[in-house]
C-alpha cells in the first residue's frame, strides 16, 4: 500500500499553468478542478468537472500550478484496497476517487481509486487496465482516464 496519486501513463500530452486559488496546498498527482473564481483547487470525491492532474507542488501561498489537462490523458493510480479485490472484470467500469490530504513530508498526493464504488454508471474515472507488472488484487495500480473531465466533448456548456 503506497498511494501516490495520479501519474501520467507514458508521456504528458498537454499541460498548462493555472492560478492557484486556495489556502490549501496542491500535491503532484492530485486531481484538480477550477473553482467559481477560475482558480485551480484540489478536487473532491464528488467533483464532476475535473480539470486534470497537478504535475507539481503548490504551497498554500503559491501563485500558479502546472496541470496535465488533456481529456484523453491516461494515468496510473492505486486502488484504495477497500471494498474488495480487483480482477480483470473491472476493466471498462467506472469509479470515483478517494481524496486524502497529501503527504507533506514527501510532497506527494495520496489520492486513490475508490474500489467500493466501482460501477457501470457515470463516475469520475474509467478503468482501462492495470499496471503491466502488477498482479490483479488489493492495492493494484490501475491505468485510468478521467471520465468526468471539464474539457470532454459534451453537448452542453460548462
Amino acid at each position: 500500500d503506497n498511494p501516490h496519486g495520479f501519474r501520467p501513463a507514458d508521456q504528458v500530452r498537454f499541460a498548462h499553468w493555472y492560478p492557484h486559488g486556495t489556502a490549501a496546498a496542491i500535491y503532484p498527482g492530485d486531481l484538480v478542478i477550477v473553482n467559481s473564481a477560475g482558480n485551480a483547487v484540489v478536487a473532491t470525491a464528488t467533483s464532476t468537472e475535473i480539470l486534470g492532474v497537478a504535475l507539481g507542488y503548490a504551497a498554500a501561498t503559491a501563485a500558479d500550478i502546472l496541470v496535465c489537462d488533456d481529456p484523453d490523458q491516461q494515468y496510473y493510480v492505486q486502488d484504495d484496497g477497500v471494498g474488495g479485490t480487483l480482477a480483470a472484470t473491472a476493466v471498462g467500469l467506472n469509479a470515483d476517487s478517494v481524496v486524502t490530504a497529501g503527504n507533506a513530508t514527501f510532497l506527494k498526493s495520496r489520492h486513490t481509486l475508490d474500489t467500493s464504488g466501482i460501477q457501470t454508471t457515470t463516475a469520475q474515472l474509467r478503468i482501462l487496465d492495470k499496471y503491466p507488472t502488477d498482479a490483479w488484487g488489493k492495492y493494484v495500480r490501475l491505468r485510468v482516464v478521467i471520465n468526468e473531465h471539464s474539457f470532454a466533448k459534451k453537448t452542453t456548456g460548462v
